[in-house]
């Protein structure tokens, strides 16, 4: 028997910290739209890297959006286990892109290193969860 916050629930035990947290990454996904859609200065090469560049700013706030919606419809009960993994595996790839990028290709070194710290290991572990429990 696990103890902890790594026990066999710990997707049903975190859910309301979860949800909040993927609404947060929705309302910033939102925000990141409209300033992409009114012309704002959120998304320059300069800060994210080449790579991330070369794809829409519009883009990238759907895919955020998109995946938090995902994880968030997976997180309501009952949880509906593939939805989260899906969820948080597109958003590992989001978060490792925009790290990779902005760490390595030209953006700005911390905000690479903010994503993957912060965010990237979070719905990691989500993912593996997901996996794990709905077995």
């Amino acid at each position: 028997m696990k103890v902890g916050w790594l026990a066999s629930n710990s997707l049903d035990r975190h859910r309301p910290l979860l949800v909040a947290l993927q609404c947060a990454l929705f309302f910033i996904g939102v925000l990141f739209w409209i300033d992409a859609m009114t012309g704002g200065a959120g998304f320059e090469e300069t800060t994210w890297g080449w790579l991330a560049y070369s794809f829409p700013a519009v883009g990238w706030a759907f895919i955020n959006m998109a995946t938090s919606a995902i994880t968030i419809i997976g997180l309501m009960k009952p949880i509906r286990y593939w939805m989260v993994a899906v969820g948080a595996a597109l958003h590992c790839v989001q978060f490792l892109i925009l790290s990779y990028s902005a760490a390595l290709c030209g953006g700005v070194f911390v905000i690479g290193l903010y994503a993957s710290v912060v965010f990237l290991p979070l719905h990691l572990w989500l993912l593996l969860e997901a996996v794990r429990s709905g077995k």
